[in-house]
């Protein structure tokens, strides 16, 4: 694949797909700027993946009201040490296996949609696997992963003319609300102070969706962002440029050659050697 920008995620996902061909298992740390995350991967597939910047399992489940808190505390007490956490949600009659599925799925995918914007430079795979608290099961094909991911991020490429990132403000204008009630629900908590991240986070849905429902409004004239463009130091900023050089190395990293990203602290003693997968080649003066 020939050199791409950042707004193609041609970082993480061409990794990422170098990994299934090799039915890796294991953690892709992916570390950026200002924004990290990890991706699980179990024989090739993936079964989970996590970034601060977009809701995860817990959030989606618990800011949407499809379980209480207190269920949740009891559950997790009682399964997650077993790793059947699923299991336990879905026999304590709080949600239906089917439902979990789609939580799971919508995490993991906006996970990775939220890490293919942002400015990922390096990602490193460690076949030491911390379980995540709710795996898919069974795991996504990372072939469809990519395609649906560079769909959304197709879509997404018409959003930055209009300031919509994840970092975004938005502020209502004095438009009427919209007859759609999901997208009343969003521009209810839209204040000028809460970020598009913000209230993916507080209304418990997906950061895609959410983003999805922005572009919706501002076309509408219901809001407008304060930031017509994602600064270049943003979480989620679009900063790959072709200039950047080759757009994926993977080495094996000889004693002294490269800087190690450092060990995850709950990893062993003695981990297996990892190889480190990064985009090099000096940026120039933007």
């Amino acid at each position: 694949m020939g050199v791409g920008t950042a707004a193609d995620g041609y970082v993480l996902l061409n990794v990422l797909s170098r990994l299934a061909e090799e039915r890796f298992s294991g953690t892709l740390w992916t570390e950026g700027a200002l924004v990290e995350g990890t991706v699980v991967l179990s024989s090739g597939l993936l079964v989970a993946a996590d970034t601060p910047v977009a809701p995860g399992v817990e959030s989606l489940l618990l800011r949407s009201g499809r379980v209480s808190r207190e269920d949740w505390t009891d559950a997790l007490a009682e399964a997650a040490p077993e790793g059947r956490l699923r299991a336990e949600l879905v026999e304590r009659g709080l949600i239906g296996d089917a439902s979990v599925q789609v939580v799971t799925q919508t995490a993991a995918m906006d996970a990775l949609f939220a890490l293919t914007l942002a400015d990922v430079f390096a990602c490193v795979p460690n076949p030491g696997v911390a379980d995540p608290l709710i795996p898919l099961v069974p795991g996504m094909d990372a072939g469809r992963v990519v395609r649906e991911t560079r769909r959304r991020l197709a879509v997404a490429s018409g959003w930055r003319e209009l300031g919509l990132h994840a970092r975004a403000h938005p502020r209502t204008t004095s438009a009427a609300p919209p007859i759609d009630e999901g997208r009343a629900e969003l521009l209810v908590q839209v204040n000028g102070r809460r970020t598009v991240s913000d209230l993916a986070f507080l209304l418990g849905r997906g950061l895609f969706a959410v983003m999805f429902d922005m572009a919706l409004l501002h076309r509408d004239g219901q809001i407008a962002f304060d930031q017509p463009q994602p600064a270049a130091t943003s979480a989620l900023s679009w900063p790959g440029h072709p200039d950047d050089g080759p757009p994926l190395v993977v080495s094996r990293l000889p004693s002294g050659e490269a800087e190690d990203l450092g060990t995850p602290a709950d990893s062993a003693d003695s981990p297996p050697r990892r190889r480190l997968i990064s985009r090099r080649g000096a940026r120039g003066a933007r």
